[in-house]
This record gives C-alpha cells, sequence and structure tokens, in this order.
C-alpha cells in the first residue's frame, strides 16, 4: 500500500510519501521526497526512510507534521503556553543570544553558527530532544533556553533518564518565565517520554532551586562536581501517560 499526504505547515507544503513497499521509499529516497514506512511485524525490510510508524500512527496529523517540518527545515514546536513559545533552535537564532550568555564553554553551541548548525542536525534529528529556544510570543524574541538532555555525573544507581536544563537570559528574569517554560516541558515529557526526568543545580543557585521546586521536582541527594561545587539532585516522577 502507497499513498501520499499533502501537509501544510506556515504556509508552506510538504507532500508525504507513505508506504509499506520498500522499493517506493526507495524511489521517493531517490527523487528527495519525504517518506513514512508503514511498520508491521513480520514485514519486510524498509529502507530509503527515516521515519517508520505503525500504521495508527502514521496517519497522526501531529507526527506529520514534525516529518513535514524535518523536510522543509522548520523547527518542532515543543510547546506553547500564554506568554512562551518552546521550539526547536534554527541556525539564525544565535544572533538573537546576548554575548554575556556566551561566556561558558557550554553556551558556545548556542553563540557560534556552525556549532549550533551541527548541534540541531544531530541532536535534534537522532534523539528528537535536547535544549530547545524559549521564545516571548508576543514579540518572537529569545528569552532563554531550556530543555533535556542526556544526564552526565549522576550518583550510581540513578535511574533518571533525562536531566532538564533551563537558562532564561538576564533581561527576562524575575517574570516567572523559568517556571512557566519548565512546567510546558514537564507536560511534554509526560505525553511523549517514558522517563524520569532531574535536574542538577549548584547549591548556591537559589533561584534555580526554586525553578524546581515550583515544577514539582524533590530533592534527593548532592554530588560535587569536577571543579569541586556542591550540586543539588531534584527529580521528578514525570512517566509518559
Amino acid at each position: 500500500m502507497t499513498e501520499e499526504k499533502t501537509i501544510q505547515v506556515e504556509n508552506r507544503f510538504c507532500t508525504i510519501v507513505i508506504s509499506d513497499e520498500a522499493e517506493a521509499l526507495l524511489a521517493a529516497a531517490a527523487a528527495g521526497r519525504a517518506s513514512v514506512g508503514l511498520w508491521r511485524p513480520g514485514g519486510e525490510d524498509l529502507p530509503g526512510t527515516a521515519y517508520l510508524a505503525e500504521p495508527e500512527a502514521a496517519g497522526d496529523p501531529v507526527f506529520l507534521e514534525r516529518v513535514a517540518r524535518r523536510v522543509l527545515g522548520l523547527p518542532w514546536v515543543i510547546a506553547q503556553t500564554d506568554r512562551l513559545r518552546i521550539r526547536e533552535f534554527t541556525e539564525q537564532d544565535w544572533r538573537q543570544v546576548p554575548a554575556d550568555e556566551c561566556q561558558e564553554e557550554a553556551d558556545q553551541v548556542f553563540c557560534r553558527p556552525e556549532l549550533l548548525r551541527a548541534y540541531i542536525r544531530s541532536q535534534y534529528r537522532f534523539y528528537e530532544y535536547g535544549i530547545w529556544a524559549v521564545e516571548e510570543r508576543d514579540t518572537g524574541r529569545l528569552a532563554g533556553k531550556a530543555g533535556v538532555t542526556n544526564p552526565q555525573g549522576l550518583p550510581e544507581g540513578e535511574t533518571a533518564v533525562l536531566e532538564l536544563g533551563y537558562h532564561i537570559f538576564r533581561p527576562y528574569r524575575r517574570r516567572g518565565f523559568g517556571t512557566e517554560a519548565c512546567r510546558a516541558i514537564e507536560a511534554y515529557v509526560r505525553e511523549e517520554m517514558p522517563c524520569r526526568v532531574c535536574a542538577k543545580i549548584d547549591a548556591s543557585n537559589e533561584a534555580s532551586i526554586r525553578t524546581a521546586l515550583s515544577c514539582g521536582l524533590q530533592f534527593t541527594g548532592q554530588i560535587y562536581s569536577e571543579a569541586g561545587r556542591r550540586m543539588c539532585l531534584y527529580a521528578g516522577n514525570w512517566t509518559a501517560r
């Protein structure tokens, strides 16, 4: 079975080939077209497509919009609140990151165009999660970043799968944006990702700790970073519905 569906995203159109036939998917790939393979237990291998889905999921408009966005080079919108839009970074976003937010090595990814381009193409396409842009809806301006990543440096036996990170840029602080963004990400994680989430916060960062607590995370212990800083661990029981 092979069919085509045309998806409209932000006034642009993308036609997606949906098929359980390897030949049709290979032809779509050769023509540079978007495609989704229909996976069935015991079915044939389906090369030539980046997406496999069961028949029911392949008809989901949200899923197809995400496929179209990948092809069109448009960011996935993760969540929206009254004031914020949480979305994937785009290659142009580095221009909006304030210079004083680029001091730490980890921040360089979002401040240098070549590093941001590589991050978008590797992190989002492979994991389909990462650090996302926090955008003010009224102005379209970048207010900060937040998201979930693979944890590092956690105690042995810690069962958290993803680590929550958030950073609101200085001009947008003291407005509740951090809590608002993290709560929206919490809802997304609950819906999309069957895992626990934790936050690792410098013990002296009281504002960040308040944000974690306001999002329902609870203190679970502490560790020391390689630089000798005391880090507090907070965890929540965010699991997929």
